[in-house]
């Protein structure tokens, strides 16, 4: 009888001990777009040798349709439990209720926020609710071929944008376009024509984010030197994303253009024997130089059943060491990724220091739809449909729309 009681309470143990080890393993779900795919593999077996008792499921998705996915995912209760969000879509996402706030595990953590990126932060709080932690940070700089320029008679990079015009237009030969103008994908296309208006001392918004700046002189002028330049653009700019202009800047056939950290491993790669360096985006009117924060964070959907470990993911994605590994730009606390180590100081540090520039978008729900909006109402205007006049009236009127919604 004894021997079958022990038997009976061996067996009892046994399978307390299945079903705490089968709570004990937790599967979170993390969604972040494709260009992350290679890198986390190195990420995830890091994440594992700490965190053996949760799973990561990492599904990478394409940039086209993402954002829309997101909402959708989100507002149904499918989505993963940690999303890699642009900076924008997060104050998207949190105003809409869709997000977990990460004040209390940060209180509860001692996770220090100061330590990222100010621009970051600020982009993902909502009524002081902090919803998201940055691990990727960037800014735009103009990239600028320096035997092209040589050969004009330019020994340095343009530092207004009169100066980019005049260069332009003298290296405009011979099969080179003298600027990479964005004229397809509104992502690429908003953020240019945001730079070059905040850097001519211009805004999207007013100071609290309830009126339409984009109908102002300055927002004239600015999609006028928009339209100015394609006239030293490739002959394909209406279909250039800067994907396009990246390939045609490697090769040799463009002079300058605008765009961050992240084209450099690429063009190195299509052609390690490039002349090329970066320089800060240049200014216009006097104005004070001021560009975007680009980058991406990571929130805990408010639909996850597995909170507290979505949070440790988040934790563990943005410290330091692990988001070096992870991002092909800088971190949310301002290291470069290590993939930059033997990259000549001309390229790196101008992307280093423009982050001391750069600013985050209106924290508003509309920011999205605004920059949809500039694509769809000033694009028309590089294939002349329309006057840049008109344009810049339907775009102000079109903005205004949007936030009476």
């Amino acid at each position: 009888m004894k021997k079958v009681f022990g038997v009976i309470v061996s067996f009892i143990l046994v399978m307390t001990l299945l079903a705490a080890s089968a709570l004990a393993d937790t599967t979170i779900r993390f969604w972040d777009g494709n260009w992350n795919e290679a890198a986390f593999q190195k990420i995830n077996e890091l994440w594992s040798a700490e965190h053996p008792d949760i799973k990561i499921d990492a599904e990478f998705l394409v940039d086209a349709g993402m954002s829309d996915k997101y909402t959708l995912a989100l507002m149904d209760g499918s989505a993963a439990d940690v999303v890699s969000c642009a900076l924008d879509w997060t104050t998207t996402f949190a105003n809409a209720g869709l997000l977990e706030s990460l004040n209390a595990y940060i209180e509860k953590s001692g996770v220090d926020a100061s330590q990222y990126v100010q621009g970051a932060i600020n982009a993902s709080t909502v009524n002081g609710e902090l919803y998201a932690l940055p691990f990727r940070s960037e800014t735009y700089v103009l990239l600028y071929n320096k035997d092209i320029l040589a050969a004009a008679g330019y020994d340095k990079a343009p530092e207004t944008w009169d100066e980019v015009k005049e260069i332009a237009a003298a290296v405009t030969k011979d099969g080179v376009a003298g600027y990479g103008l964005c004229g397809a994908n509104y992502g690429n296309f908003s953020f240019q024509y945001i730079t070059m208006l905040r850097c001519h001392g211009g805004t999207v918004l007013n100071e609290d984010n309830t009126a339409s700046t984009l109908g102002s002189e300055t927002a004239l002028q600015v999609a006028q030197l928009y339209k100015d330049l394609a006239a030293y653009a490739p002959a394909s700019m209406l279909e250039n994303d800067n994907v396009a202009n990246r390939t045609l800047f490697a090769s040799g056939k463009i002079a300058m253009y605008l765009s961050g950290i992240y084209d450099v491993p690429e063009i190195i790669k299509a052609n390690p024997d490039l002349n090329f360096a970066c320089a800060l985006v240049p200014t216009g009117n006097g104005a004070t130089r001021s560009t975007i924060l680009g980058g991406w964070s990571v929130a805990v959907a408010g639909c996850s059943e597995h909170k507290e470990e979505a949070w440790e993911f988040v934790k563990f994605l943005t410290s330091s060491e692990i988001a070096s590994q992870y991002t092909n730009t800088f971190t949310g606390t301002f290291v470069p990724a290590v993939g930059f180590a033997d990259v000549a100081p001309e390229i790196v540090q101008p992307n280093a220091d423009a982050l001391a520039y750069a600013k985050a978008l209106p924290a508003t729900g509309a920011i999205v739809g605004i920059r949809q909006a500039i694509f769809n109402d000033l694009s028309p205007m590089l294939a002349d449909t329309i006057s840049v006049e008109d344009a810049v009236k339907q775009l102000d009127a079109d903005v205004t729309a949007l936030l009476a919604e």
